[in-house]
């Protein structure tokens, strides 16, 4: 197909914006219907009413007989536009009385608002304001109009020529009629030279409007007067409407000045960092990517690939020179530099000896400042597009700096026969070595584009064999995907551990596995799964994806460790986390993996992240898929993890033995789950030996890892009980015997604290866990758990009356309790005025301090809000709002709400809350 090189080339949604003309670019179609109904729909409207009830309520004085002139006379109309919204009224008028009653109203409308002809002000300082909002209805009147006399050939000259005996009666009759070239070539000329005038007036006179000339012009010498004379005050901010009605009506050649330093300004078309203010921004360089002009070309190759900083993601991503590539081939032949002639090999699809040279130079020149990760990611790309050898080489040269790999592969896969030629030309570098390898497993066909001899040495070195058509097809074991997948450049099937699996089959499981998502897996993998354990299959794909610098293009990797990972790819994953905090995308498919393999190690990694990932974002994404999951087994999170907490291997007495070779050691936890070590006397040591052979080594290393996640699974849990008094969560006796008694590590906490034993809502019992796991009560009897009943955290409300002696109790068997309970500050109603905290000082840091105990900033960081269950949202005011930037400014609580709803146990916890805000 031919190319049009004189077809613009701007984005379809710029014209949308045209302010258009007679004989230029087709207008957007207007609104359907009726356009005198839409008026009438409109005026009946509470908007309509309360705008005129505003415009007429200012503090100023209407003269009578214009607003009572017949709104069917062009004054009358225009009365009506300043008094109401413009739009409708313009499109209703057109349809009734024709375009010359609209351009003659719009007239009449602005010079009422230039004039104190409508009304005088009676003082009070908004004179400006509302005559600069006067002005703005006017000339949303008027861009409606000449949308009309665009698309209609009606002779209004003698109409529009009335008004021309003011600056601003000129401006609006050439932007009205832009096809009057002598009115537009006057006035562009005069419009330095028209001065200032009252203060009052500076937002609805010519000052304000002459910038609409710049929407008029038709010749490049209409830009040249203009330059330095108008303002932006009707163009708006960076309107790509603007910008398209000024190349519509000067053509191509208006590309030269709209990167000129005062039309770059004016529109708003500069980069924007400071440093760069002289340089086209993206919108600009798209600008001149999408005008059929050699000016242009040579205006945006400057831009891009001439200065301090360069371009050339920013060149090659605007598509300029693939849809002009004859006017891109003059120009960059013009240039003559070594990556002008790339680029130029890249649009012709000629060949060199030297291709790739400028952009490898380029590269590897420590002087060059690429303007972004994306430039210099765009230049290692356009490197690989060049079908030569030598590109392909150089590329080779470069194979371990970032972003070549990926685009090693993809040229590779583009031409696997040039790849090879290269790649066997230099096999004795072992780098070399293994990437040819590589190359011949996933393309064998390849090795028919090297001669006898390099085919065979090659062979030798891969041990890849030519396939002989007379071996007899392994049975395929698992089904094909039921259309074509092409599978990803860097993954190599042969390289896979196969299992029971043949090539064939490697493939076909391959495919399916790019044909799946996360979460919508296809049903063959079942039968998969029933072959074996494909946990290192999957592992080996993501670390071929891993070494390809993670390509974005396919979810292959990770949907394969969903599929089929394990508790190994699960904390082999958690590691990568830290490294991976800066790609949002990776983190959160991470999640989705987590929830994928569903076993306790994930989901233990999952609600960790839902409470402790870096990003409020991120704890939220995983706090959903933790729900998710829950919902799904028909449990609430905190239900989930209970189930998921792991045991560490521990015996039911909380202890674990390390193989030490010739000794043996054995692990435990004392109450505060600080780890002790008893040799096989019993005897406590400080510390392991030493490790002296790979046997202790192993034990050493497994107990460092125990004191670090149980040290970090402690804490968790502390909070999570904690959190369970103050919401009043319950457990039925079965759960409480096996997730907080029975667990080996859990328990060490449960007997440090006091439980409540319920029915209904009343209390059956308060009591605690003894040191054998039995049950007491406060004389420190056995006391037996019913099973009607449901237990909870005890919190002080519950044992008030025997407070005092629960604390005896606690202190004489020296209990230290992972948090306040015994002790716990207990307020009823009766006893605090919740209004004398207000406009108490705050400190800002306990705000997050608060944050991670259950409450969470709303949008503004003005309050911190709690859900209670059952109960209202309890919402904590203050004023100025919280920011991380500036933790410690002062501020004061405002006050309290959500209160009256509350059961005395989450009011206790508020007020404690509020007096720790506030306490000095």
């Amino acid at each position: 197909m031919l190319i049009d090189e004189d077809a613009w080339g701007l984005p379809e949604e710029w014209w949308h914006g045209l302010h258009p003309r007679r004989g230029g670019r087709p207008a957007p179609s207007p609104a359907e219907g009726d356009p005198e109904e839409r008026l009438r729909e409109y005026l009946a409207t509470d908007r309509a009413r309360e705008r005129r009830e505003r415009i007429l309520g200012r503090f100023v004085e209407y003269d009578a007989g214009l607003l009572a002139t017949d709104p069917d006379t062009p004054l009358g109309a225009a009365v009506a536009v300043l008094t109401t919204d413009a739009v409708p009224l313009v499109d209703a008028w057109a349809a009734r009385f024709g375009v010359s009653f609209v351009a003659e109203a719009v007239g009449e409308a602005f010079r009422l608002a230039g004039s104190d002809a409508l009304w005088r002000s009676r003082g009070g300082g908004f004179e400006q304001l509302w005559r600069g909002e006067d002005f703005r209805r006017a000339w949303v009147a008027a861009r409606a109009v000449r949308r009309h006399l665009a698309a209609v050939p009606d002779d209004v000259d003698d109409i529009l020529s009335g008004f021309r005996t003011s600056p601003t009666g000129r401006i609006l009759s050439s932007y009205l009629m832009p096809t009057r070239v002598d009115w537009v070539g006057d006035d562009c000329a005069a419009a330095a030279g028209w001065g200032d005038g009252p203060e009052e007036w500076a937002w609805a006179d010519h000052r304000h409007l002459r910038g609409a000339l710049v929407l008029s012009a038709s010749r490049p010498e209409h830009l040249e007067s203009l330059r330095g004379a108008i303002t932006d005050a009707v163009l708006g901010y960076r309107d790509m409407g603007v910008v398209a009605t000024v190349l519509d009506g000067v053509g191509p050649a208006a590309a030269t000045f709209l990167a000129d330093p005062f039309y770059l300004r004016l529109f708003r078309l500069e980069d924007d960092r400071w440093e760069s203010r002289e340089l086209l921004g993206e919108a600009g360089i798209r600008i001149m990517a999408g005008t059929p002009d050699d000016d242009a070309m040579r205006l945006l190759l400057r831009h891009t690939l001439d200065g301090p900083r360069i371009r050339p993601g920013q060149l090659l991503k605007s598509g300029a020179l693939k849809r002009y590539p004859g006017r891109a081939l003059r120009v960059l032949a013009e240039r003559d530099d070594a990556v002008s002639r790339d680029l130029a090999l890249a649009v012709s699809g000629a060949s060199s000896p030297s291709a790739g040279s400028g952009w490898a130079a380029l590269l590897d020149d420590p002087r060059t400042c690429f303007d972004s990760a994306d430039d210099r990611k765009r230049a290692v790309g356009a490197l690989a597009a060049l079908p030569a050898e030598s590109a392909f080489g150089l590329l080779l040269d470069r194979v371990e700096r970032k972003y070549v790999r990926q685009a090693l592969l993809a040229a590779a896969r583009r031409d696997p026969g040039l790849a090879v030629r290269v790649l066997a030309s230099r096999d004795t570098d072992p780098a070399v070595s293994e990437l040819l390898r590589d190359h011949v497993l996933r393309y064998p066909a390849c090795l028919t584009a090297l001669d006898p001899g390099d085919r065979a040495r090659v062979q030798a070195l891969t041990g890849v064999a030519a396939a002989d058509p007379s071996d007899p097809a392994a049975p395929a074991l698992i089904p094909g995907p039921s259309r074509a997948v092409a599978l990803p450049e860097w993954l190599i099937p042969a390289r896979l551990p196969a299992g029971p699996l043949s090539p064939a089959d490697v493939r076909r499981l391959c495919q399916l596995l790019v044909a799946s998502r996360i979460g919508a897996m296809k049903p063959e993998l079942d039968q998969v799964r029933q072959l074996g354990d494909f946990a290192g299959f999957a592992w080996e794909i993501f670390e071929q994806w891993r070494a390809a610098d993670y390509p974005a293009k396919t979810t292959l990797a990770m949907t394969a460790l969903a599929a089929f990972g394990d508790d190994t790819s699960v904390r082999a994953l958690t590691a990568l986390l830290p490294e991976w905090s800066s790609v949002s995308s990776r983190v959160r498919t991470t999640m989705e993996v987590f929830a994928a393999i569903g076993t306790d190690a994930a989901l233990t990694q999952l609600d960790r992240l839902s409470r402790s990932a870096k990003t409020a974002g991120f704890r939220r994404a995983a706090a959903g898929r933790l729900t998710a999951v829950a919902e799904a087994r028909g449990l609430r999170p905190e239900q989930l993890a209970d189930r998921i907490l792991p045991d560490f291997g521990l015996d039911a007495d909380g202890r674990l033995a390390l193989d030490y070779g010739a000794r043996r050691f054995t692990v435990g936890f004392d109450e505060q789950l600080q780890p002790w070590i008893a040799d096989d006397t019993g005897r406590r040591l400080t510390r392991l030996p030493r490790p002296a052979d790979d046997v202790s080594a192993a034990a050493h290393r497994r107990f460092a890892e125990l004191r670090k996640e149980a040290r970090t699974v402690g804490a968790e849990r502390v909070r999570a009980i904690e959190e369970a008094m103050v919401t009043e969560r319950r457990w039925t006796p079965g759960e409480f015997r096996r997730y907080l008694i029975d667990h080996p590590l859990t328990w060490q906490l449960t007997q440090r604290l006091l439980w409540v034993a319920l029915d209904g809502d009343a209390v059956a019992g308060v009591f605690r866990v003894a040191e054998d796991r039995s049950l007491a009560d406060l004389d420190d009897k056995e006391w037996a758990l019913p099973e009607s009943v449901t237990v909870g955290v005890a919190h002080p409300w519950h044992f008030a009356g025997d407070r005092d002696a629960w604390a005896a109790l606690v202190a004489d068997y020296a209990i230290i309790q992972p948090f306040p309970q015994v002790g716990r500050e207990l307020t009823g109603r009766s006893e605090v005025d919740v209004s004398s905290f207000a406009g108490e000082a705050v400190a800002g840091r306990r705000l997050f301090v608060l944050s991670a105990r259950g409450w969470q900033f709303t949008d503004g960081h003005g309050s911190l809000v709690r859900y209670f269950p059952g109960g209202p949202p309890v919402e904590i005011n203050y004023s100025p709002g919280y920011h991380w930037q500036e933790p410690d400014l002062p501020k004061r609580l405002d006050g309290v709400t959500g209160l009256d709803g509350l059961g005395p146990i989450a009011f206790s916890e508020v007020i404690r809350d509020i007096r720790y805000l506030t306490s000095p």
